[in-house]
């Protein structure tokens, strides 16, 4: 396989792939002499919030399919019980099409039937017939699934269960939807910010465990990133400074320009009100996307007034190794 044409990387946020010396993304960009766009793969950054609620709330794990906290331990046989009366949760759930649903796997079809479940307060045989699916670390979604049909079938939930149902329906499988239906690599800036606007809505101390793992996992708020996206932007003036500052960086001598800069995840803003407003760029070095370099500033003038920045050719890099 040829490495000449290569541009970007895409893997999950693992340390042995985002290393600042030693990952991956870095060791190859050093091999092939230059820098690469970095892909982060959204959902995994979806999932991770969850996951560490699960620890903080429930406990570890136990082998590679199964928990050992009290909630964890009733996930398993969670489907046998029979549902009981429930508190209705809201959730921001985007409607989908049948046509979308069908493209759905049978255990991410149950993940949106039950959402609207519990935000109904009502239920159907798709709920109750079906399986939430297998209980695997390596397949979040199911636990999500199962987090929900324990809720529902529990006459007096806990609390620390409640906190865990409310995350699901606010903000992981919300988002999980959006990033399903809009995968493409302009939306990510977008995607991570809704994300972090959603959890604004938990409890201070339910957002100071998740606002670590979003801080630890900010890849689409790295300058670099935030600009693609604003290229992409519906609103005119948005793009216009994507392009300023992407011919300003450009402008600008450093002392690592040209070179393989490493990549630092910036501060974030958890009461940005716009994407934009994710960091503070007079606090940020910023740089220009790998994937705009080859483009010249007349090009870019030309695009944003026409709204064509799509034929720089990243609007179909998916933000997902693998949709699961």
């Amino acid at each position: 396989m040829s490495l000449q044409n290569l541009s970007v990387m895409g893997c999950d946020g693992t340390n042995v792939n985002t290393g600042r010396k030693g990952g991956v993304i870095r060791l190859l960009a050093t091999y092939v002499g230059r820098l690469l766009k970095w892909d982060i793969c959204m959902l995994h950054d979806n999932e991770l919030p969850l996951r560490h609620l699960i620890l903080e709330m429930d406990g570890c794990t136990k082998g590679p399919y199964s928990y050992s906290g009290a909630i964890g331990l009733l996930l398993k046989d969670c489907e046998k019980t029979p549902v009981v009366k429930f508190d209705q949760i809201d959730c921001t759930l985007q409607p989908l099409d049948l046509k979308d649903i069908k493209k759905l796997s049978t255990d991410q079809q149950y993940l949106y039937r039950i959402c609207l479940a519990i935000k109904d307060g009502s239920y159907s045989s798709s709920v109750t017939g079906n399986s939430p699916g297998k209980l695997s670390h390596a397949r979040w979604l199911t636990t999500a699934n199962r987090l929900l049909r324990l809720y529902i079938g529990t006459p007096s939930p806990s609390q620390n269960l409640i906190i865990l149902v409310k995350y699901v329906t606010l903000v992981y499988a919300p988002m999980w939807f959006e990033i399903k239906m809009k995968s493409n690599c302009p939306y990510g800036a977008q995607h991570f910010w809704k994300m972090i606007s959603l959890a604004m809505q938990l409890p201070d101390n339910v957002k100071q465990i998740i606002y670590k793992v979003f801080s630890n996992n900010a890849y689409f708020a790295h300058p670099e990133h935030l600009l693609l996206t604003m290229l992409h932007d519906s609103r005119k003036h948005i793009r216009e400074l994507a392009v300023r500052c992407i011919l300003a960086a450009r402008d600008k001598k450093t002392n690592n320009s040209g070179g393989l800069r490493f990549n630092k995840l910036p501060k974030l803003n958890f009461e940005a009100a716009d994407y934009t407003d994710l960091i503070d760029w007079s606090n940020c070095v910023v740089t220009e996307p790998p994937l705009t370099m080859h483009i010249k500033g007349q090009r870019f003038e030309r695009n944003v007034q026409r709204r064509t920045v799509s034929s720089t050719n990243f609007r179909g890099i998916s933000m997902s190794h693998a949709i699961c």
